[in-house]
């Protein structure tokens, strides 16, 4: 079966059961642990709201490729990363150039970024330039706002642990308990994840070797240019 499906049964499973529990709390019997486990777990979601964290200023992942024609692409590589090393950033990925070709991914601090582009864009003669950014704001917000609610039910869930005496109870607890450790690693890494992009733009760099032409080579390439002004006289 699907884990989301699992899960999504059993939390269904739960709000049934602290619905049973609030009957049964009304009429002072037959409470346990098992109702409080339940109560931990469907009570966060009401919280969503109230620990909704006020929007910080808004959070921009920029990226940059350029396509950079040059004479010697080891020579640019090595340039490329001192311009890295200068503005504070680093190299996250380099392919070693192979038949005139080799790509770099740079991570550039978002405050010397526009200034590290600059310099990359002097390295050579630039074929293709792209700049974009995505603001991933609700998504950090979004995402602190569940991690929250799943520190109070983690804390919570410890306390039932430790009432807990029933084996059965104990398995049970343990079992959620993992469960919500679990989300709270993967938000906690995406938070992470979030804010390095945020602080560190990222700079694709593809370098590509000149052609260098033969003889013959510029005597067609200047033939070409007499052909097209005899046509053309501005492009």
């Amino acid at each position: 079966m699907n884990k989301r499906i699992w899960r999504s049964m059993a939390l269904l499973g739960l709000v049934a059961l602290a619905a049973g529990c609030v009957s049964k709390k009304n009429k002072a019997h037959g409470y346990s642990i098992a109702c409080e486990m339940a109560d931990a777990v469907t009570a966060p979601a009401s919280l969503a709201v109230r620990n909704r964290t006020a929007p910080p200023d808004r959070m921009l992942v920029w990226k940059a490729r350029l396509s950079i024609d040059v004479w010697n692409v080891s020579n640019a590589l090595a340039q490329a990363e001192a311009i890295a090393a200068k503005h504070g950033g680093y190299a996250e990925y380099k392919s070693d150039g192979f038949d005139g070709y080799a790509s770099l991914k740079l991570r550039i601090p978002v405050n010397s970024f526009t200034s590290a582009v600059g310099a990359a864009a002097t390295l050579g003669e630039v074929t293709s330039r792209h700049l974009e950014n995505e603001d991933v704001t609700e998504q950090y917000i979004d995402t602190d706002a569940r991690l929250k609610n799943r520190i109070v039910l983690r804390d919570r869930l410890r306390q039932l642990l430790d009432k807990a005496t029933e084996v059965k109870d104990l398995l049970a607890i343990e079992t959620e308990l993992n469960r919500v450790q679990g989300d709270i690693d993967s938000m906690e890494a995406r938070i992470k994840s979030l804010k390095g992009q945020v602080d560190f733009a990222s700079l694709d760099l593809d370098f590509h070797r000149k052609e260098i032409l033969g003889p013959l080579g510029y005597v067609f390439q200047g033939l070409w240019w007499t052909v097209h002004k005899l046509f053309v006289i501005r492009d």
